[in-house]
């Protein structure tokens, strides 16, 4: 039988996942645009950087690895998914079969985001030939307006994005039918109507909307152009005490770095942002996805503890525009999240996930 823990801020109960119910993991140090906003552009002419990529084997240990959990502790098959890509284009992973047959052997879905450039024939007939394993919908994320902005903010045509789409639309139906386009700009602005009608009519999807109020410091101390370095101090009367992700997020996805290592999150990107000696939750491939896991819980009970340790100084947390902060005013005692929200989301997944399992 499973324990889950709890830890109690104030009367309310947070709950710990026993293992991750999503896994997001970099294949490859590779993409096929330079997107202003991606830490991803900063090593993208190293080709030390850019050759560094998980072997067929290092893939199949780490998701036969996860498939055994997920059968361990009765994951209904289906019900989860795995994320093939962090900062890459997972199009240009070049074991994307690796995955896609890994993902159908533990009935695992798929679930993909690209900027729908390389979106070739190899590419859409795998896909094709795994479509039940993809996750819904694929999604398109495209930066800028106009062929010129969408150049300047991604080092990428328009023109071969939509001619990829285009491709798609024509010859592979069923795919077309899944994308679902999100047109952003690094003014934050909304799209006019005429670009997402452009998006539009290139697939039978038909779905094309903006984003807005996107842009984010990533953990570190940001670039200083398109956000704002983090100014605020961790200290006994103000602290990190939560996370402003999608409530509940690092307490269920378990998101790999091509070398194998762990990170606390998303916004976590690479080895040498992240060195070693200043982070460290394990490595897949040494320890185990339960090893990484129950040493990254550890850290996740120290964020969330809502009382102020010394250990928090210490939180990588304290660098990042999401991280939710405790205040000593009590008129707004919290910033950057909502523990109701986070209490609530961890409640649906242990029904979901974990409903026959005892709680402690």
């Amino acid at each position: 039988m499973l324990t889950i823990k709890s830890f109690k801020p104030s009367t309310n109960t947070i709950l710990y996942s026993p293992i991750p119910t999503s896994l997001m993991f970099e294949p490859i140090n590779l993409c096929n645009a330079k997107c202003f906003s991606c830490p991803y552009t900063e090593y993208s002419t190293d080709k030390t950087f850019t050759s560094q990529k998980m072997s067929v084997e290092q893939i199949t240990q780490l998701i036969d690895n996860w498939g055994s959990l997920l059968r361990k502790y009765d994951i209904k098959p289906w019900s989860v998914a795995v994320l093939p890509w962090r900062y890459s284009d997972p199009l240009v992973n070049p074991h994307l079969e690796t995955v896609l047959q890994l993902a159908d052997k533990h009935k695992i879905m798929v679930s993909l985001t690209t900027n729908a450039i390389s979106f070739g024939k190899r590419q859409c007939d795998l896909l094709q030939k795994y479509i039940h394993t993809v996750d819904k919908k694929i999604f398109v994320s495209v930066i800028g307006f106009t062929e010129q902005e969408v150049w300047d903010q991604m080092k990428v045509r328009r023109q071969k994005t939509f001619q990829s789409l285009e491709f798609v639309r024509d010859n592979y139906p069923e795919l077309s039918m899944m994308l679902d386009i999100a047109v952003k700009n690094k003014n934050n602005k909304p799209a006019p109507d005429s670009t997402l009608e452009e998006y539009k009519k290139r697939t039978l999807s038909k779905k094309a909307k903006s984003k807005t109020n996107w842009m984010y410091n990533r953990a570190g101390t940001g670039d200083g152009h398109w956000t704002r370095p983090v100014g605020w101090k961790s200290s006994p009367t103000s602290f990190v005490n939560g996370c402003g992700l999608t409530p509940g997020k690092i307490l269920n996805r378990l998101d790999i770095m091509v070398s194998g290592r762990a990170a606390l999150c998303c916004d976590m990107p690479f080895d040498r942002n992240f060195p070693i000696e200043q982070t460290n939750y394990g490595n897949v491939f040494e320890i185990g996805i339960e090893g990484v896991w129950a040493n990254l819980t550890k850290e996740h009970q120290l964020i969330y503890d809502q009382e102020f340790s010394e250990n928090k100084l210490k939180l990588i947390c304290n660098n990042c525009d999401r991280a939710g902060i405790k205040f000593a005013d009590q008129k707004k005692p919290f910033q950057g999240w909502n523990i109701g929200k986070t209490i609530n989301r961890q409640n649906k997944y242990k029904n979901r996930y974990f409903k026959h399992k005892i709680i402690q």
